[in-house]
């Protein structure tokens, strides 16, 4: 185990709520800038943090438009709350030009794009899956565009997607990934004319990006300044600017907390030996780089627990600790779990662990958890890379 400081643990562990302290979904989502917005993940990472939270609580962020799934953080898909949504999309938007190679896919040119935007925008003015905007693009009509068909089609939805001019909307089970598109502007003006919606304004760019920084800080610190950035997806520069915006205190080795939560820092208590179980690509274990992870994970053990392109799988947790690692499916109506311990533990903590995968497979609409022992649960696949050798 690497010499951590385990008030560092500690603080990160209670500031996420993974205490399950946090007294609302929404809470959750505004505590920590945004979970995955993958599903079960989210569902699971908000379950974790806010004891008791119910699926229909999950479902009503999207249906009473409290949060919103967008592209955000490293360009990745989040479920964001709807008061922070305007800044996080300010603070995260890249060029246009890093998604061309979409537009290629479509064999759409850049000249084009204003039509076809305007045509998509008109089809998704209520949610509709691919299939449901191709039939509206239709309109009676046969003749559609090579861009309304199949793959190419799918590519504009990402592209109108990544610039913010598309949400994402879930469906009810919270274990489905079939989204349905819908106009930003007018769904967050419930309804609104696109030519009269205003939908939140972005703040100015440095603006936002100072905002996200002092959330991040709030939610993730202690944390260094390429903490920042990796979670961000800027560069160190921008991170450090940043930042400047804020009162910090270095605790040493780079690691920066708001200056007025140092003495909460100082009095942290390190955690009880409890288990806490977090669904793959949480948002505290995906929240650091893969040198700043040491909080929650041991070194000899971290190619067990990430595979080799970043994604942190499920986690059994201990006293904020990395435990054991799990991956789950539907079978036949049970949740089937495949679990990685690193250790041998009791029969006390075998039972909890038991149970609360059964609380997880209920939480989602399963008849029960089906669990068994593997040596590894990382997918069989090639490596891309393997971050600490050399």
């Amino acid at each position: 185990m690497l010499d951590v400081d385990p008030r560092v643990t500690a603080f990160s562990f209670r500031r996420q709520h993974l205490d399950g302290t946090a007294p609302s979904a929404l809470a959750v989502l505004e505590a920590v800038a945004g979970v995955y917005s993958s599903m079960p993940t989210g569902a699971l990472s908000i379950r974790a943090r806010s004891r008791g939270v119910t699926p229909d609580a999950i479902r009503a962020l999207e249906g009473d438009r409290q949060a919103v799934r967008v592209r955000a953080m490293r360009t990745s898909a989040f479920l964001v709350a709807r008061s922070q949504w305007a800044r996080i999309a300010a603070a995260t938007s890249v060029p246009d030009t890093r998604f061309a190679w979409l537009l290629r896919a479509a064999d759409v040119a850049d000249g084009e794009l204003p039509g076809v935007r305007a045509a998509v925008l008109a089809a998704a003015a209520v949610p509709g899956s691919p299939a449901e905007l191709r039939e509206r693009l239709a309109a009676g009509d046969d003749d559609l565009p090579a861009w309304a068909n199949g793959d190419r089609l799918r590519a504009i939805l990402a592209v109108l997607t990544a610039y913010g001019d598309l949400v994402t909307v879930g469906g009810v089970s919270l274990s489905s990934n079939a989204l349905r598109y819908v106009d930003r502007l007018v769904w967050l003006d419930r309804g609104a004319a696109r030519s009269s919606a205003s939908a939140d304004p972005a703040p100015p760019d440095h603006e936002a990006r100072a905002w996200l920084a002092g959330a991040y800080l709030r939610a993730f610190g202690p944390a260094r300044v390429a903490d920042l950035a990796w979670w961000a997806g800027w560069t160190r520069g921008r991170a450090a600017d940043a930042l400047a915006a804020h009162a910090t205190t270095d605790l040493g080795d780079g690691l920066l907390l708001h200056a007025d939560d140092l003495p909460a820092f100082e009095t942290t208590t390190p955690l009880a030996p409890v288990l806490t179980l977090v669904p793959k690509w949480d948002a505290w274990t995906m929240g650091y780089p893969l040198d700043g992870r040491a909080r929650f994970l041991d070194r000899d053990v971290h190619d067990r627990v990430f595979d080799g392109d970043g994604n942190g799988l499920a986690m059994v947790l201990r006293g904020g600790r990395a435990l054991g690692a799990w991956a789950h499916r539907g079978e036949r109506g049970r949740l089937a779990v495949d679990l990685d311990l690193f250790e041998p533990v009791r029969p006390a903590e075998r039972d909890a662990l038991e149970t609360e995968l059964a609380a997880i497979a209920t939480f989602l609409g399963y008849r029960g958890a089906v669990v068994r022992e593997e040596p590894s649960v990382i997918p069989n696949r090639r490596r891309q890379r393997r971050p600490f050798d050399g």
